[in-house]
């Protein structure tokens, strides 16, 4: 299926967009302990990254779990795998993280993590962390994956009904939580954020996969017309992304809802409701970015940071300035994130699948999508 290569390469966008925004921001914070002047660019939100993930979760997770709709021990089997796929990995993560937050902490310059706080980080639980009360665990990039696990536990509870009916009740779930959320002001952290209406972005995604999965198709004009609407209204930004500090946490709620999730929905229904992409080798050199795109999310901080003190270490702050650093961090996270693709992401996952999921699926390129 070649629609599989055009999800892949919207992945790749995703992380490549969030890759981007950091790399730039870093350039920022260290012009600005330099004295140095350093404008960001902003064509785009590229925070939206995110909410480009969560619709494409949102499909990709009816589209891989056809064979478990309507069938005894069907959730339990879509948990071991989204858990399989999903918890090694970030386990590892957070655990530098942690390593990295444990050091600041003892030379004074972070608080040091409660231990519930630590607990919380590796369970997928929200928690305000110490540094500043907001719902971020350690690897503070792991609050979409909180998303991420509470949407699969939703989603899992209703696998026992046929698609079209589970996916109607997982979306009527997430709504009331949102429908509770502004009427009740739920005071508990936890529950404040799996309510939050980000949360939609994941039903726009499962009703495309409904869309897809009954034939429907849009032509070459009215995939390239919806496509641009999205593209147009994420320029538009109402969110004003180019304003926000450096070191701002992108607000949720509505606003983001309908400011970027609304459009990248309409830009991925555009990509895999339109034609299919051809199998060229660019496309399929950027399809293997978005096989490494778990890997490109979680561990670009690293790269983003040794390349920074690489280039104060060399005084090429001075000769060249910042922008090139943005480049340079942004090709180095892609670097980083293909070797771990392949070195370690890929054999973790499979010792994983093999533990804790039967007949785990082999690693086509639709294998490779339907893992997420």
């Amino acid at each position: 299926m070649q629609q599989l290569i055009a999800i892949q390469i919207l992945r790749a966008f995703a992380a490549a967009m969030v890759v981007f925004n950091h790399a730039q921001n870093d350039a920022g914070r260290t012009a600005a302990e330099a004295g140095a002047e350093f404008a960001r660019a902003f064509p785009l939100p590229w925070a939206s990254g995110v909410d480009l993930f969560f619709v494409v979760s949102g499909f990709v997770m009816v589209f891989s779990s056809e064979k478990l709709f309507a069938t005894p021990g069907g959730g339990g089997a879509f948990l071991r795998r989204r858990i399989a796929r999903i918890a090694p990995m970030y386990w590892i993560a957070t655990s530098i993280f942690l390593v990295a937050v444990l050091r600041g902490a003892g030379a004074g310059k972070v608080p040091a993590p409660s231990f519930a706080e630590i607990v919380a980080s590796f369970a997928f639980a929200p928690w305000p962390r110490a540094i500043d009360g907001a719902p971020r665990p350690i690897h503070s990039l792991g609050w979409t994956l909180e998303y991420e696990m509470f949407f699969y536990f939703v989603f899992a509870i209703f696998l026992w009904l046929p698609r079209a009916r589970a996916v109607g009740a997982v979306a009527g779930v997430l709504l009331a939580f949102v429908v509770w959320h502004v009427v009740a002001d739920p005071q508990n952290v936890a529950l404040a954020f799996w309510s939050d209406p980000i949360v939609l972005e994941f039903a726009a995604g499962m009703g495309i996969a409904l869309a897809f999965r009954r034939g429907l198709r849009l032509s070459v004009v009215g995939a390239a017309l919806l496509g641009a609407a999205g593209v147009v209204a994420l320029a538009l930004d109402p969110m004003h992304a180019a304003d926000e500090a450096v070191d701002a946490l992108d607000p949720n709620g509505f606003m983001r809802l309908f400011s970027w999730g609304a459009p990248m929905a309409a830009i991925f229904a555009a990509a895999t409701l339109g034609p299919a992409p051809s199998a060229s080798p660019f496309a399929r050199a950027l399809a293997k970015i978005g096989d490494a795109s778990y890997a490109l999310y979680l561990f670009h901080p690293l790269a983003l940071i040794l390349m920074r003190k690489a280039w104060i270490a060399a005084h090429f702050d001075r000769a060249f300035g910042y922008w090139p650093l943005v480049a340079v961090s942004c090709v180095a996270s892609i670097a980083l994130a293909l070797a771990v693709y392949r070195w370690v992401e890929t054999p973790v996952t499979r010792i994983a699948q093999r533990l804790l999921v039967r007949n785990a699926p082999a690693r086509s390129a639709e294998a490779r999508v339907a893992q997420g």
